[in-house]
């Protein structure tokens, strides 16, 4: 055979290798798209903080029972007015933020919901998410995992870190009108985070926002938080390592997303930000179809196991937190 035979032999070769290494990677993305990922699933041997994720679904499930919440409704109403009794009862200092939003339907009233626990030093963390659910006419919305479980998180999360703490203080705030009325636009969304910061701005306590870590979509069982495109780095550092600290590794992922979220005005106004949703809602790309906004979102597919899992790697992340803007000093 002579020179030339042999380098076609191994062009063919090669162009097979490559042929097959692409077909397996379709294969990967294909199983990916078709079935959620038994990994996923989140498993809790050891509970590293005191969040109680048992009472934290129990409240998930009496938001459920609720109905749909979209912005401005009674039901959301109801609801305000439950987490104002808890929290209270748990020894939080809490205020509402009310305003009017210009919607697609007309004027709304629209209130975001505070509860504040108190730092020993200047500044503060600001944990965010949104407890409306989207409108829709045609079927009935209870949003199991979009809106409720972060709601329900919350309100654990707030019992858990309870009045005091050393260092900054937390805000963990409730907003209101996340979901839009209409196709989603820079005007129809996120209507309680937008309205928050320009409330903030006008009682110039923004620059008082050290850092804001918004959490969406939380609960479900095949938990795969990718990294958000536009958080800071150091703070989406700080998380993913104590996530693979933990133990949760395979439930914050390498993958990259870019989603408008409650902490896209904060990021706009200069906060060092952090979006913690999973957007690929049971495992897989053809399941979040069927789950996301549809009657499917529904108790079934939200587990305790995940919000525990995002309340661990939060609680032994803040420290750090805390230590980094000290080193770097406060924005």
């Amino acid at each position: 055979m002579n020179i030339y035979g042999d380098r076609v032999i191994k062009i063919i070769v090669l162009m097979g290798v490559l042929a097959f290494l692409l077909l397996l990677v379709f294969a990967a993305a294909l199983n990916r798209a078709l079935q959620p990922n038994e990994r996923e699933r989140v498993v809790v041997r050891t509970r590293y903080s005191p969040f109680d994720a048992a009472r934290a679904y129990r409240d998930l499930e009496w938001i459920v029972g609720l109905g749909p919440r979209p912005a401005g409704s009674e039901a959301a109403a109801l609801l305000r007015h439950r987490l104002k009794q808890e929290l209270a009862e748990a020894g939080l200092r809490v205020w509402e933020h009310s305003f009017e939003a210009d919607t697609p339907l007309g004027k709304r009233r629209m209130a975001n919901l505070v509860a504040v626990v108190e730092g020993s030093r200047s500044g503060v963390i600001l944990l965010g998410n949104h407890y409306d659910t989207k409108h829709f006419t045609d079927f009935e919305f209870v949003g199991a995992n979009d809106g409720g479980s972060s709601t329900a998180w919350m309100l654990e999360a707030a019992r858990m870190f309870g009045p005091r703490r050393e260092g900054r203080s937390l805000w963990l705030v409730w907003f209101d009108g996340e979901e839009s009325f209409g196709p989603w636009s820079k005007s129809d969304g996120l209507y309680g985070s937008r309205a928050f910061v320009e409330h903030l701005r006008a009682g110039d306590q923004l620059g008082d926002i050290h850092a804001m870590i918004n959490v969406d979509m939380i609960g479900d069982c095949y938990l795969h938080i990718l990294r958000d495109r536009n958080a800071q780095s150091w703070l989406l550092e700080i998380v993913w390592d104590v996530a693979r600290r933990l133990g949760y590794g395979n439930h914050f992922g390498r993958g990259v997303q870019d989603i408008q979220d409650d902490d896209l005005p904060f990021r706009k106004a200069g906060v060092p930000t952090l979006l913690l949703i999973d957007f690929s809602y049971g495992g897989s790309i053809i399941e979040h179809r069927k789950n996301w906004h549809t009657e499917q979102d529904t108790l079934d597919k939200v587990c305790a196991e995940s919000l525990q899992a995002v309340a661990d790697v939060l609680y032994h992340a803040l420290p750090a937190i805390e230590a980094h803007l000290n080193e770097a000093g406060s924005p």
